[in-house]
């Protein structure tokens, strides 16, 4: 049985994006505590359950709103619309006990990451795009290198490379937006291409607090759609443009 007042819903916050994670944001509308000992997230639109890393447990008092952090695995290409669930273990006279609730999605969390799926798979089944090098040049820009791996599969899908926008700390030499112009087919050669980015703001705390800074938005049009992903960066990419950015705002010793 679920407590009296206990709602659930599914919220992803900007922090949330880079590692790859969501909030189960727990709403305690009763008039007592809520101890939570487990959390976990099930939905068509996860390859597996996410489960919350509980180090211990949490309380949730009267009228006060929680937010537990799930790791998220692969999600899944899917169009089933099966709202998610979410099991959890809360305390009880005896102990605990387990109980079963439908989880709320009102921005539709899963149902944009598992549409946003589905593009990178079609994409991917005609080549591999991510950034895999930084390399200052001395006056305040920087060469980002991007890597294309074509799949060498039967697809026969025509893939164009359109652009990458800036980030909020990242922006291009040549604007907001630097076009890329691109055509890709899943049988060509692997190729490289490199577009010159430049900090966008300088302030010490957006390099410090930085959630989404080294995250490019690929624009592409596969068979004629349209797509926007988030570029794939390894994390030593990610650090190379941080340190590229503090470098160039004049931020850490020189040399």
């Amino acid at each position: 049985m679920v407590p009296d007042g206990l709602t659930v819903s599914v919220v992803q916050q900007r922090g949330d994006i880079a590692p790859g994670r969501a909030q189960l944001r727990l709403a305690n509308g009763s008039d007592r505590p809520i101890t939570v000992v487990a959390a976990t997230l099930t939905s068509a639109a996860l390859s597996e359950p996410a489960a919350w890393s509980a180090r211990r447990a949490t309380s949730i008092g009267s009228g006060r709103v929680v937010d537990l952090p799930l790791p998220l695995p692969p999600v899944a290409c899917t169009t089933d619309d099966d709202g998610p669930r979410v099991t959890l273990e809360v305390g009880a006279d005896d102990g605990t006990r387990s109980v079963d609730i439908a989880a709320d999605d009102p921005l539709h969390v899963l149902e944009r990451l598992s549409a946003t799926q589905c593009d990178q798979d079609a994409v991917d089944a005609v080549a591999h795009v991510e950034a895999t090098a930084v390399a200052p040049r001395g006056d305040g820009t920087a060469d980002l290198t991007i890597s294309i791996t074509p799949a060498g599969g039967g697809s026969t899908s025509a893939l164009d490379l359109v652009a990458l926008r800036g980030t909020p700390l990242l922006r291009f030499a040549a604007g907001d937006e630097a076009p890329l112009g691109a055509a890709v087919r899943s049988g060509d050669a692997p190729s490289t291409l490199s577009v010159a980015v430049t900090p966008r703001r300088c302030d010490p705390h957006a390099i410090a607090e930085d959630k989404v800074g080294t995250l490019f938005d690929l624009v592409a049009r596969l068979d004629g759609k349209d797509v926007t992903l988030s570029l794939e960066r390894p994390q030593p990419v990610a650090d190379a443009l941080l340190a590229f950015t503090a470098a160039a705002c004049r931020l850490t010793p020189a040399g």
